[in-house]
């Protein structure tokens, strides 16, 4: 019975550490990932003078081949957002945070990005925010577009998204 209560009170204290680690690490992936994209995005627009419309986004960043063991032409984008369409969808999850791509109509000198957790407070307790400035911008909460883009860039602490 001693020994029951000893491993109960170890995975009371070790579970909590053990999820704030993997939140961490989501938080992260989702920085890294915002990071990628807008590199993708860059590398688009030096080919095509603009940045993509979100109605074209997949076809000008992987092309027709976007499929699963076919590698994508042109492959501008990170292989982990392949088959996602970034509208804020159910395939738009990845590493526990959701993706909102908004481009403007062709041609379009202007994007916003958006990644906010899949579940506030398990996946993730920040979102984050990227646009063409290449500025990667964060809050504490689930944020929208326009939340996100007035919020402190990633080297100064979180405010609450607003």
């Amino acid at each position: 019975m001693i020994v029951v209560a000893i491993i109960a009170l170890l995975a009371a204290i070790a579970i909590p550490n053990v999820l704030r680690g993997r939140t961490t690490a989501n938080e992260s992936a989702a920085i890294g990932n915002l990071r990628a994209l807008v590199s993708s995005l860059e590398m688009a627009r030096s080919v095509n003078n603009a940045y993509p419309p979100l109605e074209t986004w997949q076809a000008t960043m992987y092309g027709a081949n976007c499929t699963a063991g076919t590698a994508p032409d042109p492959d501008f984008g990170p292989p982990s957002f392949c088959l996602a369409t970034l509208n804020g969808g159910a395939a738009d999850v990845v590493q526990g945070y959701i993706y909102d791509y908004t481009g403007a109509a062709a041609p379009s000198q202007t994007y916003t990005l958006l990644a906010v957790p899949q579940t506030l407070g398990t996946t993730g307790t920040r979102s984050f925010y990227a646009d063409q400035t290449g500025l990667v911008r964060h809050c504490t909460g689930t944020a929208t577009l326009a939340q996100a883009a007035d919020e402190s860039t990633i080297d100064a602490a979180p405010t609450a998204c607003d």
